[in-house]
């Protein structure tokens, strides 16, 4: 059979969000934030370095603005307008180990720095009408079989209570008079970085493979579809509350391993034994045995319209 072709969907710019006034973006220079600023080419960006954040994100001076997240001192430009947030700060979860150093950065780059975010903005007086929070599908924990949708209950272990700590701080903002979207992202596949990168070197190398069994679930998304679905939870008025941020189906790890394998021509015989995982990657390694069968039911209801619904044109648009 032939590839699955990518749909075309052609989607503005956020043109009402730019004609109420600019949109903040935290963590930025991330995956997603990169993404994300093609979209909003003029939001204000917030980095601890400007100079560095500037030689990677090549955009002028006057659009960054240095705040460190441990504190609530963040100032926006005098007279701001500030339309909107996009909140993507947070330490990455899958550099490094999970010292418990390393897991109180994980969680007080999220929780305390969206909290200092708030008070930041209180104290300037400067409130968004409409704040998209980034939460992750680790909030349900490890589910098994279980499908799992919004109002689904959240799980146990650090990374889900720190997902529902987050969550909790986002919606503070409530109380302020703003709307406020929670995207529980899945697996983020991209080119450029993240997973799928790592898992093309290692099948490059012929000792990929899926891990232990493979039958856990896996919720990914295509950067470009968790990039416009961003810009759409912006947009769309009367969205609130909990949103799963991934693809139509979910997909087995082996499913997942297997596609990539196949595209690359290249076996992907070798379970990796979950002791081994933990060995090299620490409590970490576990969360890649953890199995989520997540549906974005609100994305879905709500007429958002994914291009890459299928794992198979995902790999297709992905991989050359």
């Amino acid at each position: 059979m032939p590839p699955e072709q990518s749909q075309v969907v052609v989607r503005p710019r956020s043109q009402a969000l730019a004609e109420a006034g600019r949109v903040l973006i935290t963590g930025a220079t991330g995956l997603v934030g990169r993404g994300l600023l093609e979209q909003l080419p003029n939001a204000w960006i917030t980095t601890r370095d400007a100079t560095r954040a500037m030689d990677k994100l090549k955009l002028p001076r006057e659009q960054f603005i240095e705040w460190d997240p441990a504190t609530p001192d963040l100032r926006l430009p005098d007279s701001a307008s500030l339309s909107g947030i996009v909140n993507l700060m947070g330490e990455s979860v899958a550099d490094g180990r999970w010292t418990a150093d390393k897991k109180h950065r994980i969680r007080d780059s999220r929780v305390l720095g969206t909290q200092n975010l708030l008070r930041s903005l209180v104290a300037q007086g400067t409130l968004p009408t409409v704040m998209v929070s980034a939460s992750a599908v680790g909030f349900y924990g490890d589910r098994g079989e279980e499908t799992l949708v919004e109002s689904s209950p959240p799980g146990t272990g650090f990374l889900a209570d720190t997902c529902r700590q987050w969550e909790e701080a986002a919606q503070e903002f409530i109380h302020h008079g703003c709307r406020v979207v929670c995207l529980r992202i899945g697996l983020v596949l991209s080119r450029e970085s993240g997973a799928l990168p790592q898992l093309i070197r290692v099948m490059k190398w012929g000792v990929g493979g899926p891990f232990g069994w493979g039958r856990q679930w896996y919720p990914w998304i295509h950067i470009d579809d968790l990039v416009d679905l961003i810009v759409w939870s912006l947009d769309k008025a009367g969205l609130s509350g909990p949103l799963n941020a991934t693809a139509p189906e979910p997909v087995r790890n082996r499913q997942l391993v297997a596609e990539v394998a196949s595209r690359l021509r290249r076996p992907a015989l070798l379970p990796v034994p979950r002791l081994a995982a933990r060995t090299l990657l620490g409590e970490f390694g576990d969360m890649l045995f953890h199995s989520q069968r997540a549906i974005p039911q609100v994305a879905m209801e709500a007429g958002f319209q994914f291009r890459f619904g299928t794992l198979g044109r995902a790999l297709d648009d992905l991989i050359a």
